[in-house]
């Protein structure tokens, strides 16, 4: 089993944006700042939880840019390509080259969902024209074509193939297959929000793709089981982040900005339009206020 190139958090960041819609861009640096300082090793954006499929084409190369300044360097930086079109992906692919991205991340299609030798072809094709490591996203919609078997075919195979992010239907087992097959060659990283975190960990899996609402209580638990204190991460799982994410797996694209907002870390909680659901209701906030007290969730991040 090969030693895995990331041990940590890597979180996907939240696109902020003003009351009237515009990129936030004070905030959107200040994501970048507050995710270095929880220690993340990689960050990432256009995944689900930046609303990527809600973004224009010139706000995506201009968060592209600003991601990259603010980082400067110090931690690499994955670009997320998923699109509709296989031709749509490996364009955002080539920009996040050229502008100067570490990593591509890829989902296939949510529409249209492609056959296994279509899938195959998509990821070569990205591999052929694109000289970046490439993460396999895993994703419940395609999580029935994308079987064990076929993931460790393609890394294999296709050169850039490097890393995939498990979070499809039954992953957990799912996971353990991928292990079991690529004999733990193949670098998963770990996805879902967070979901079943402590179970992959144990699994061994040693790096977590998730937004950024409570990154320092996600990345205690990580670097406590890596340290070797698997009850203190377990600790810390269902203690602190449980309890919140009954409420926050039910309305991530609210609470995800919402829960920044409260510690300072945008400055609006603004959705981009249109909304994935109605907003919580008003007896649900004021549980979910009850329940962020008692986890000590309000810190403000003043130094950002």
């Amino acid at each position: 089993m090969k030693q895995n190139d990331f041990r940590g958090m890597m979180p996907i960041l939240p696109t902020a944006i003003t009351p009237d819609g515009k990129i936030d861009e004070k905030s959107q640096r200040r994501l970048v700042q507050y995710a270095l300082k929880c220690g993340a090793v990689a960050i990432g954006h256009f995944g689900f939880a930046s609303e990527f499929h809600k973004i224009s084409d010139s706000d995506r190369r201009l968060l592209t840019e600003i991601i990259l300044d603010e980082n400067a360097g110090q931690v690499p930086i994955f670009i997320g390509v998923t699109a509709q079109g296989f031709d749509v992906a490996l364009n955002y692919a080539k920009e996040a080259e050229w502008l100067g991205a570490d990593i591509i991340m890829a989902a296939l299609p949510l529409i249209n969902l492609p056959t296994q030798d279509e899938a195959y072809k998509f990821y070569k094709m990205l591999s052929d024209e694109v000289n970046l490591p490439i993460i396999i996203q895993d994703i419940p919609e395609s999580a029935n074509v994308l079987s064990p078997e076929l993931v460790w075919k393609m890394f294999k195979e296709i050169e850039n193939i490097k890393y995939v992010k498990a979070e499809g239907s039954n992953f957990i087992p799912k996971t353990k297959k991928i292990i079991q097959i690529s004999n733990g060659e193949l670098e998963i990283i770990g996805g879902a929000g967070g979901k079943n975190m402590i179970h992959l960990l144990r699994l061994g899996i040693t790096s977590f793709m998730t937004g950024t609402e409570a990154l320092d209580f996600h990345g205690a638990v990580v670097h406590s089981y890596l340290d070797g204190n698997e009850e203190k991460a377990a600790e810390i799982y269902y203690q602190k982040i449980m309890p919140y994410f009954a409420f926050y797996d039910s309305y991530p694209e609210e609470l995800l900005k919402a829960m920044l907002h409260m510690r300072g870390v945008i400055d609006h909680p603004n959705i981009i339009a249109p909304r994935a659901k109605e907003p919580m209701s008003e007896i649900e906030w004021h549980e979910f206020n009850w329940v962020l007290d008692r986890i000590g969730f309000r810190k403000k991040w003043t130094d950002l």
